[in-house]
């Protein structure tokens, strides 16, 4: 049996966060999410029962059908809660030079490949009841190369929380981004002056978010 996935949107757009921001890509926002952070920006994705049903391959030729991009970004919703995501990865991996999924880290890495790149968004406590489960797997997310831990991060006590906790799980510093909270280009500026000096002094990096610095908050983008 073929697994389906509930897909949210699919459409090609600029990545506008993490360590491949800037590069045009097409995206498959899977639909349905229970992490429930409360400055999401994609709450249309939450409900499980959102969406349509399709199959990894329709979903892939879909996509593929938008134009030409060098990256496939996998988000949600939260991708990992869905039993098809594997099928989607191994095809995506066939259709493009690289993919990358976005995730809270609340379910351990389904697949390894050198060409499948892992953006990590465990939550700060601030951000939802759920945030101890998206540390839960943290050790298997080390074990993965390709997993990089991009921590939103808004106002007090989220800084300090957010050296508390890469502390406590020992995430290298050079594995680590920041990225400002805010669903405005003045709300992201803010935080992201904050968190230079922060990145400054621990040697973290810094995540832009360019959708929001473009287009604001939008579908589709």
């Amino acid at each position: 049996m073929t697994d389906t996935l509930r897909i949210s949107e699919v459409f090609l757009s600029i990545q506008g966060e993490g360590p491949s921001a800037g590069t045009p890509a097409h995206f498959v926002r899977l639909q349905g999410c229970d992490v429930g952070c409360r400055w999401c920006d994609t709450k249309y994705s939450w409900e499980f029962g959102g969406g349509r049903e399709a199959t990894p391959a329709a979903v892939i030729d879909e996509a593929l059908a938008l134009g030409a991009a060098p990256l496939l970004v996998v988000t949600g919703g939260e991708p990992l809660e869905h039993p098809g995501i594997a099928a989607l990865l191994e095809r995506g991996l066939a259709g493009w030079p690289r993919v990358e999924v976005e995730t809270s880290g609340v379910a351990p890495p389904p697949l390894s490949h050198a060409r499948l790149a892992w953006n990590v968004s465990p939550k700060l406590p601030a951000a939802t009841g759920r945030w101890a489960d998206t540390w839960r797997h943290t050790a298997a997310w080390l074990a993965e190369p390709n997993a990089t831990f991009k921590i939103v991060v808004g106002d007090p006590p989220d800084p300090d929380d957010a050296r508390r906790l890469v502390a406590e799980h020992r995430l290298p510093s050079g594995r680590v981004m920041l990225m400002p909270e805010g669903l405005t280009d003045e709300a992201v500026r803010r935080h992201a002056l904050a968190l230079a000096e922060l990145c400054l002094r621990e040697g973290f990096r810094l995540s832009p978010r360019l959708h929001v610095w473009m287009w604001g908050v939008r579908r589709g983008v």
